[in-house]
Parts: C-alpha cells; structure tokens; sequence
C-alpha cells in the first residue's frame, strides 16, 4: 500500500519522487527532484526503500556547520532531512541576520515546554533532533521564538514568535530543495508569521474606494517571456494588488490559458529563486493541466540562475 511521504520510482521512466498528495482512489501525486508534482496512477509506480540509512548514536551526534549560497533565500529555516523510510532529523538554519537566538518549546499535555535555546550564526545549520514518521500523529506542536541580531543596524528587530504543528496531508507537500542541506528535505521558514487581522483598520476602511483594474488585455496574444516580478508587473501595467502572490498567479494562469489559445509554443516564466514559493504554486498548476502542457522544465539556467520555469504547450 502506498501512502503519503513513500519514496516510489515511475515503471515506465527513469525517475523517482515522493508520495504528496493522494487524489483518489486510483491516483497520486508525486514531486520529483525539480519541485515538480505529477499526478500519476498508482500502478504506475512502485515504492522503494531510500538509499542512505540511519545512524544508530542514539546520542545524535552534532551537525557540521553548512554555509549558505550567496543568493540563498533570506529567514530561519527548519528542515527535515531523511534518513531512511521513516527516519527524519530535524535541522535549524539561520539565514536572516548576523546572528539568530532560538527558542524551541513544544506542547506537552497542553502547556509549552522549553526544549533548546539554541544560538545560529548566519549560514549555520544546526541538528535539533531526530524524529520518525511513524510517531507523526504524535508529534507535538512547535513554538518558535527567534530573535535576530545585528551589531550595527537601522532599527532593531524584535522578536517572532511562530507556532508550527503538522498534518499528515500538508506536511509532504513541503517536500522540496533544501539549499543549506543541498538535498531534497521537507523545508518551513520559521521566520513570517501569520499576519493579524486588524478588525479597527477593517472597520474604517472606505469600501467605495475604486480598485485598481488590469490595464493590460490579459487575454490578447502574450509575449514568450513573462517577468512575474512584483515591480515588472506594477511598471508594466498589470496592475497592483495586496496579495502579490494572487496578482502573480492570475498573471501567470491567464497569460497561460492565452499562450494556448494563441498557439504559443513555449512560454518562459520568470519567478526568481527566493523560497520556491510561487515556482511550486506554478508548477503544482501546471502539472493539473495535461490537456494543455507538454513539458515543463528549468528555462536556460545559464541565463536564469534557476529562477524561471520553460513550458511547452501542446
């Protein structure tokens, strides 16, 4: 039986993935090495073992220190590595500031309990502990309080609190590159918590403000390249919006529908590296419509760095 976060390997391709999303009876979906989830039949697909296994210290030695890409995603990260089929290690990576102060708590019979304080500098990962799927629905709830630090800055940063608990269903959706472990992981940035509503601002705000209306005919016939850059889209046109991922996503999805329509050949879209975040919403998109995708892929990394996505239509 195969279930959410198995490693499987395509009957018919060279390739293997991991299980993230179960989409019916007789399908599934599985990311590969590119971020890329496809959906898949089940008989087509066999599970397999992972290739590096556990270690055996029960006293987890310590992590050597990984350092950072110069244009590696800005915040403090926790990751997953795995070890095996079930065996996870826990790392903290701090990419944010100069120096990190980390508290971990988790919830024991309903209270938080302290469970490291530990000090990052930049670009320093370091093992928190191990952990294994089995125990996933026991797993207790995390509460992050991070600290940045800079010995010379504009204004001091305050402190974030972030709490993180799992689910079966949406922690494998996080099964991505890790840049600090260089391998895939299951990766969760630590550092933007969930905005408050502000129910005051709410309450004053002038509903009969016009909104602001694409300016661009989304629908005509689209240009090959499309930067879904936040201030590309506002100095050309597109738009503005406080949901910048939502602007990007409609950007991207109705230039699509008109690339096919055009009978456009290849689109180019480019995302940036950042986290990944809008390259997997992209990608995730794309890989529900068969009917209109032939093959996606990295553009020329050459020219992008890895920061845009080439997609042939049929």
């Amino acid at each position: 039986m195969i279930k959410l976060g198995d490693k499987v390997r395509f009957v018919n391709e060279n390739m293997e993935g991991i299980v993230t999303s179960l989409k019916g009876k007789n399908q599934i979906g599985v990311t590969v090495d590119s971020d890329f989830e496809i959906p898949v039949l089940i008989s087509e697909v066999v599970k397999i073992k992972y290739e590096e296994k556990a270690g055996n210290n029960p006293e987890l030695p310590v992590s050597k220190p990984f350092r950072a890409a110069n244009n590696a995603p800005l915040g403090v990260f926790l990751a997953f590595e795995r070890l095996g089929d079930t065996e996870l290690k826990a790392h903290l990576h701090n990419n944010l500031s100069e120096e990190a102060f980390v508290l971990v708590y988790r919830k024991v019979q309903g209270v938080f309990q302290i469970e490291k304080s530990i000090k990052l500098e930049r670009d320093e990962t370091v093992l928190l502990h191990a952990c294994n799927l089995n125990d996933f629905e026991k797993w207790a709830p995390y509460q992050f309080v991070i600290l940045p630090f800079e010995s010379t800055t504009i204004q001091p940063s305050g402190s974030i609190q972030t709490p993180l608990s799992f689910q079966s269903k949406t922690f494998h959706q996080y099964w991505k590159h890790c840049f600090f472990l260089e391998k895939q992981a299951y990766v969760f940035r630590l550092d933007e918590p969930l905005e408050k509503l502000n129910l005051q601002a709410l309450k004053n705000k002038d509903f009969t403000e016009k909104v602001a209306v694409l300016e661009v005919d989304l629908k005509s016939k689209p240009a090959s390249i499309i930067d879904l850059h936040y201030d590309y889209l506002k100095a050309n046109g597109y738009g503005v919006s406080d949901d910048i991922t939502g602007l990007q996503m409609k950007v991207f999805t109705e230039t699509l529908d008109a690339a096919f329509v055009h009978h456009v050949k290849e689109m180019i879209y480019i995302h940036g590296v950042g986290n990944s975040y809008l390259k997997n919403k992209i990608r995730t998109y794309l890989s529900k419509h068969p009917e209109m995708v032939l093959e996606v892929k990295d553009a020329d990394i050459l020219q992008y760095g890895g920061g845009a996505t080439l997609v042939i239509l049929k």
